[in-house]
């Protein structure tokens, strides 16, 4: 075969890749490691966490086992059903605040990602801070580390996390305890 021909096939496979999907019937093309790889990046993840966090603070009075059904991982989600079930059936509570707003009453929350760390194929950390904006009060900011999951092709999270006084308050901790004492 010679060169010109070899650049004409070669031309002409760039050219049908380029027009992956758009072809006269529109088929839907499978998602592509090109297209999950996109998702592995600081922008992504940062605007996959501001689109959870409008969610979360978009009605006051929101279902928090349904948000984190949505936005937890299925680890997560499966320690706090299982703690979920045994507190129901000993009449307990094993939540008794959100931790989407930081607190039992709404305080107007923002969100802010501080950043974004150690990102591989199926895990990465987001440092976030929450701003409850209570009227007629000051503002009072809390630093959550979120441990994120990559599975049902999308980021997760994992767990939330935060210092206080010291120590490090960990909800998935406190299910797998809660389960293992009762």
């Amino acid at each position: 075969m010679r060169l010109s021909s070899i650049l004409k096939v070669a031309a002409c496979c760039i050219a049908m890749a380029s027009c992956k999907g758009l072809g006269h019937n529109n088929v839907q093309q499978p998602v592509s490691a090109q297209d999950t790889n996109d998702k592995h990046t600081v922008e992504y993840i940062t605007q996959r966490l501001n689109d959870i966090y409008s969610e979360a603070f978009r009605e006051k009075d929101h279902d928090l086992i349904a948000l984190d059904h949505r936005f937890m991982s299925q680890e997560y989600n499966r320690l706090q059903d299982q703690a979920v079930a045994i507190a129901e059936r000993i009449d307990d509570h094993v939540i008794d605040a959100d931790h989407w707003v930081l607190g039992q009453d709404w305080t107007y929350p923002t969100m802010t990602v501080a950043k974004i760390e150690g990102i591989t194929p199926t895990h990465a950390t987001a440092h976030v801070a929450i701003t409850s904006h209570i009227p007629g009060n000051d503002e009072s900011t809390t630093q959550l580390i979120l441990p994120l999951v990559f599975e049902r092709n999308d980021w997760y999270i994992d767990n939330m996390q935060q210092y206080y006084e010291g120590e490090l308050l960990d909800e998935k901790a406190w299910y797998q305890e809660y389960i293992s004492t009762h």
